[in-house]
C-alpha cells in the first residue's frame, strides 16, 4: 500500500490508494479534463462528497501557484540571473502550460485532506 502523499500526487483514491480519481490521468486530454469517477473503481469511496466540495481546491491551486512562482524566483536569484521581465513572462507561460496538471493535483490534494486512508 502506498503512502497517502504518493497517492495524492499520483491522483489515486485517498482511501485505498489504488483506484484512479479521474477518467484520464493525462491532464492534456481536454475533453476529459476534470472528469472524475463518481466512486472509486477499487474500493467504492464516494468522490462526490457534497455539492460544491471541490471549490475548496482553488485554495490548493493558489498555494501551488505561489510555490511555483516562489521557487522560480528563488532559482533565478541563485543561479540564472535573468532579467525580471523575461523571468516573469517565462514563469507565466510555464504556469499556463502546467495549469491542467495543477487543476487535477489540486482536486487530488483537496479530497486527500478529507478522506481517511484505510490501514
Amino acid at each position: 500500500m502506498k503512502s497517502k502523499l504518493l497517492a495524492m500526487l499520483g491522483m489515486k483514491c485517498p482511501r485505498c490508494t489504488k483506484g484512479n480519481l479521474f477518467l484520464s490521468r493525462n491532464p492534456y486530454r481536454f475533453k476529459l479534463l476534470g472528469k472524475m469517477h463518481p466512486k472509486c473503481p477499487n474500493c467504492g469511496q464516494d468522490f462526490v462528497i457534497e455539492p460544491g466540495f471541490y471549490f475548496g481546491a482553488a485554495y490548493v491551486s493558489y498555494g501551488l501557484g505561489i510555490a511555483f512562482f516562489g521557487a522560480g524566483f528563488i532559482l533565478n536569484w541563485l543561479f540564472f540571473h535573468l532579467d525580471l521581465n523575461i523571468l516573469a513572462l517565462t514563469m507565466v507561460g510555464l504556469f499556463i502550460l502546467l495549469s491542467p496538471l495543477v487543476f487535477m493535483l489540486s482536486r487530488s490534494f483537496w479530497i486527500g485532506f478529507f478522506v481517511k486512508k484505510d490501514v
